[in-house]
Formats: C-alpha cells, sequence, structure tokens
C-alpha cells in the first residue's frame, strides 16, 4: 500500500513537472513572438453600437498617412488597423473625449515640444499614454498625460506628496516628457526606437537591438515586449484619428472655451483654490480640471513654484490678487490683455475674418493670435489650406481685472452688442456703473476670540496674512470682540 502511493506521487510531481515547464516555455514564446493581428479591412462595412463609425480600408490609411510628415515612418500594418478598429467602432465615445481634450493640451504640448526644437507630432504620444487623461493611472502606478512611474518622475524633478502629485500637472509633467523624449533621442537618434524606450524602458530597447543584430524597430519588434512590439503602431494609430477623424464623421465632445483658451502662471505663495475662485470667479469645475496636480485643493507655498493653469481671460485678476498679497511681483510678458470694447456673451465675444487670399491654417492662426487647433475645431476646417472669401469666426475672452459678482456695465455696451449679432447677456446677478461699484462689495467678516492672532485667522480661512492686513488697514492692536474683513465676497 505504502509503495503504491510513494508511485503515485512520483506520477503527480512528474505530471506538475512537465506542465510547468510547458507553461514557462508558451509564456517565453508570447513574450518574443508577436501574434498576427486579424486584418480590420473585413470590418470596413460592419459598424458596432449606436455611435460606431465605418473603418478606412488599409489602402485609405496608407494613402492618408502618406500625405502627414512626422517624426518617423507612418506605415501601415495590422496592428494600425486594429486601434483604429478600436477607436472608431469599439470605444468610439473615448475617441470622442481625446478629440475634445486635444484642444485642451496640445497646445501647451506644441508649445514646451518647440522649445526643445523637438517634432510638435510628439503629442500624439500623450493619447497613447493617457487618452488625454490628467488624471488617468496605470495599473503599473504610472500616472497623469505622460504615464510618468514614481521614480522616472522624480528622476526628472515631478514632486510627489502629499500636496501635489505633479505627474498629474500638464505643464510641469510635459516639461519632464519632452526632456525624457530629449534623453531617449539623443541615445538612439531615431524616434521610433525613443518610443519604445519610453515605453518599456532602454534596457529592453537595448536588448532587442542586440538580439536582433538590428537598430531598426520594425525588425527588432519581434524581441520587445508585448506592450512595446505595438507601441509605435499605437502612435501611427492616433496620428490617423486626430488628423481624419472628420472623415468618418467623429464630432469631438468639446470643452468649455475656458478650458481651450488657457494660460499658466508658477505661482510661490500658498493659494486655495477657494481663493483663486473669489478673486477670478472661475468655476471650480474648471480650476480642478485644469489643475489636477493639485491633491488638497490648495497650491502649497514653495519657492521653486507650481503651475497654475487658468482661463485666459481671467488671468488678469488673478495677477491683481497675487500683486495685493504684499510679497514678491508676478506679470506674463506674453499677456496681452486690454480693456474689454465688446462684451459679448460676458465671456467671450465673436470676431469674424474674411480670408482674401488663400493660405495656411497655421499662417492665419498665427496672424489672428490664435492656436491651428482652435481655429480648426472652430470653423470645421478639414483642409491645411483655407480658401480666399471664406469668413472665419474666431473667439476673443472678455478679459476679468477684477472680479465681482455683480457685472460693471461696459462703455458704449449697447453698442458692442449690436455690433454682435447673436450675442447674449451674462447671467449677471445685476448691472451697475463702474463708478456706483464700489457701494455693492460684501464682505466676510470674522470676530477675533480670545489669544487669536492674525496668522490663526489666516489659517482658519486658508488665505494669506497680507491679505487680511490689506482688507483691514494693517489690524493693527487687535481685540477680543472686533470684527475684521477675512475676503472680499
Amino acid at each position: 500500500m505504502v509503495l503504491q502511493q510513494v508511485i503515485l506521487a512520483r506520477w503527480v510531481w512528474l505530471f506538475l513537472g512537465t506542465f510547468l515547464s510547458i507553461s514557462v516555455y508558451a509564456q517565453q514564446q508570447d513574450d518574443t513572438e508577436l501574434p498576427d493581428l486579424e486584418d480590420s479591412t473585413a470590418f470596413a462595412l460592419t459598424p458596432k453600437g449606436a455611435y460606431a463609425y465605418p473603418l478606412p480600408t488599409e489602402a485609405e490609411v496608407r494613402q492618408r498617412l502618406g500625405k502627414l510628415r512626422g517624426c518617423l515612418e507612418l506605415k501601415t500594418t495590422p496592428a494600425v488597423q486594429a486601434y483604429l478598429r478600436t477607436y472608431l467602432q469599439h470605444r468610439p465615445e473615448k475617441a470622442r473625449q481625446i478629440l475634445g481634450r486635444r484642444l485642451t493640451y496640445f497646445p501647451i504640448f506644441e508649445e514646451k515640444l518647440k522649445e526643445h526644437g523637438l517634432p510638435t507630432d510628439l503629442k500624439y504620444l500623450a493619447v497613447v499614454e493617457s487618452a488625454l487623461n490628467p488624471r488617468a493611472v496605470s495599473r503599473a502606478g504610472a500616472v497623469g498625460l505622460w504615464q510618468f512611474m514614481p521614480f522616472t518622475g522624480r528622476d526628472y524633478n515631478l514632486r510627489q506628496n502629499g500636496a501635489v502629485d505633479e505627474r498629474s500637472d500638464p505643464v510641469k509633467s510635459t516639461e519632464a516628457a519632452v526632456q525624457y523624449l530629449k534623453d531617449l533621442y539623443r541615445q538612439y537618434n531615431d524616434w521610433a526606437l525613443a518610443l519604445a524606450a519610453y515605453n518599456s524602458g532602454p534596457g529592453r530597447v537595448n536588448a532587442a537591438i542586440k538580439r536582433a543584430h538590428s537598430r531598426n524597430f520594425w525588425v527588432i519588434q519581434r524581441y520587445l515586449p508585448k506592450e512595446t512590439r505595438n507601441y509605435v503602431p499605437a502612435f501611427i494609430a492616433a496620428t490617423y484619428l486626430c488628423n481624419y477623424f472628420y472623415v468618418h464623421g467623429v464630432e469631438p465632445i468639446e470643452p468649455d472655451p475656458d478650458e481651450q483658451l488657457t494660460t499658466y502662471l508658477r505661482v510661490h505663495e500658498a493659494v486655495t483654490f477657494q481663493d483663486i475662485m473669489d478673486a477670478t470667479g472661475v468655476a471650480y469645475s474648471t480650476l480642478a480640471e485644469l489643475n489636477a496636480g493639485f491633491k488638497r485643493f490648495y497650491v502649497p507655498q514653495d519657492d521653486e513654484g507650481h503651475y497654475v493653469l487658468l482661463p485666459l481671460r481671467v488671468m488678469p485678476a488673478f495677477l491683481r490678487y497675487l500683486n495685493g498679497l504684499g510679497g514678491r511681483k508676478y506679470a506674463i510678458e506674453s499677456l496681452k490683455a486690454n480693456s474689454n470694447t465688446n462684451i459679448g456673451d460676458g465671456r467671450y465675444w465673436q470676431l469674424t475674418v474674411t480670408i482674401n487670399q488663400a493660405d495656411q491654417v497655421e499662417r492665419v492662426a498665427a496672424m489672428l493670435g490664435c492656436h491651428p487647433e482652435h481655429l480648426r475645431a472652430w470653423n470645421q476646417l478639414t483642409d491645411d489650406v483655407i480658401p480666399a472669401g471664406q469668413r472665419i469666426v474666431v473667439w476673443r475672452p472678455v478679459y476679468v481685472f477684477k472680479h465681482t459678482p455683480l457685472r460693471i456695465e461696459a462703455p458704449n455696451a449697447a453698442a458692442n452688442t449690436a455690433e454682435t449679432p447673436g450675442a447674449t447677456a451674462a447671467p449677471a446677478a445685476a448691472v451697475v456703473r463702474r463708478e456706483e461699484a464700489d457701494k455693492y462689495k460684501r464682505y466676510l467678516y470674522h470676530t477675533v476670540q480670545r489669544n487669536e492672532c492674525l496668522e490663526d485667522i489666516a489659517r482658519q480661512y486658508g488665505t494669506p496674512v497680507e491679505t487680511l492686513r490689506r482688507l483691514n488697514n494693517n489690524c493693527e492692536g487687535l481685540c477680543v470682540g472686533m470684527k475684521i474683513k477675512v475676503k472680499e465676497m
């Protein structure tokens, strides 16, 4: 009986050993061999779901990509077709969100890429990484638009603590991503290899180069991890989507104009989101959406400073608020904010221009002081050239120099509204003359308690001590029961 049990146990161990060996071998094969993907062209006429869009054929993709010029060869492969099928048929709502978010983030990406002399089409890399979601978090712990891992983020000066995670900061993370891409290109002198290294790390790419005896991505592709093999095809598919979505009838989910026309400032003082809202009148949802890097809804005091991204129209009011704190002086040299002679709908007004001579979209956008992506979206432009005689719409901000819950009557407001057909009045509480506005100001007051000082009160309301001094004539000689102004309502 004992002998039979011993023999049975040996057979069990032999079976398990054989099974595990086969499993390990299969896993190794899966890590080195890229399986063939089904041909997407077979699905060209079978869209799925209410929002699915028809797929392009392989020939159409090749012909359209051939018109684009980028940092790498835009090949048409089965993997590219598969990613397009995902965007257009399996996850069309995601594609609409991506195309809307590009109006917020592509201008920032392009600005930073140009500063470092890198190709601007690298902006499509963030589409692959995060679907342009600054709060995206991967299973491996990568965070933000550019999906930085914690250690790589720290290597590129992205701070991560209880108050901020700069991997989710659109401006700071883009600066880090641009520098990282620049370092990788310096190492490989090839953008396809640099993109692969961005995904899996230089170590895996170097090992694949050594095994394949080649520095051509398409040759070493089979020796890369599965995700990295398809990384460049995913980049190509994202490039196609952002340039030819209109061909397939995809309608972007466009963000509010406050999330399109933005600018940023490096802030060193401690400022809460409530302070920013009170100073500018910007909606909390907009403020939180644009500044995902702040985890506790305030900007910590810091000598290096933190970027705050705001709608362009409210930046003059924010500068005024910061300069009233009594610390360092703030300014944005590129900000050309003039007093508004046209109040439009209270936030934006529409400028209409007729193009006298056919010209490139980029040139027209530069002359009109807007971004090409915005010009294309506002006018549904599908060509790189605007024909002569076409009327172009451009949205201009109504600048806020000092926020008030009352809308101050602008000079010649009635005449300006008449010049803008279809303009509607802003949803304000009332309209008063500028010289009468002071008597309508309202303040939040605090009653001084026993043993309280200005610093204690400032901490309670999350407002700088300098603001309390400014509102209360320096607050000399606090006493119990005294009422002091905390902030303007």
